[in-house]
């Protein structure tokens, strides 16, 4: 049995529609990534070197302040990842 499958106007443009998504989405997340690894090197220091002013704050603690910090920002990320599948692109044009 042979099946043929014609592809309509409509097939094309839900496929066009789907390679548009794709590439948007890759280019975001990975913007997303980018940001992500800014915001930990940006915030590490900045939060290592307030930290440090102060002479009651172990490098424990500073380490511990770093890595929470670490989590949220991987946290923010990972649901930004999850706002993009969701909603980019709404529409295409």
């Amino acid at each position: 049995m042979i099946i043929i499958k014609i592809k309509t106007w409509k097939d094309w443009k839900n496929d066009f529609i789907e390679w548009a998504k794709a590439a948007r989405r890759k280019t975001c997340k990975e913007y997303v990534d980018y940001m992500e690894s800014l915001s930990r090197q940006a915030v590490g220091s900045s939060i290592e070197e307030t930290c440090k002013k102060f002479s009651n704050l172990t490098e424990e603690q500073i380490h511990a302040i770093i890595d929470s910090v670490d989590i949220c920002v991987s946290d923010c990320a990972k649901e930004t990842y999850k706002l993009i599948d969701n909603c980019q692109p709404n529409k295409l044009f």
